[in-house]
């Protein structure tokens, strides 16, 4: 993988906590289904500003919810 010099890679509003490595878990879920991981937020092109795409998360509940990570580590909903 390549290195980037872009400050926002590692900002807060770029990671996600998940569990598993690259072959288990969420964390194999995600390098094993890339193109669901682009569509669901859980990876962003380094194109895109993190802050400005929506990632899916487990909401309290079975269902997904889209928010908004910022580089403070908050979270905010975004309209449906």
């Amino acid at each position: 993988m390549g290195g980037t010099s872009r400050p926002e890679t590692n900002g807060a509003a770029n990671l996600l906590l998940l569990c598993g490595s690259g072959t288990s878990g969420c964390h194999g879920r995600i390098e094993s289904n890339r193109a669901e991981a682009y569509d669901q937020g859980w990876l962003v092109s380094q194109r895109d500003d993190p802050r400005e795409v929506p990632v899916s998360i487990l909401w309290c509940g079975p269902d997904l919810a889209s928010v908004r990570l910022d580089d403070d580590g908050g979270h905010w909903p975004v309209a449906a």
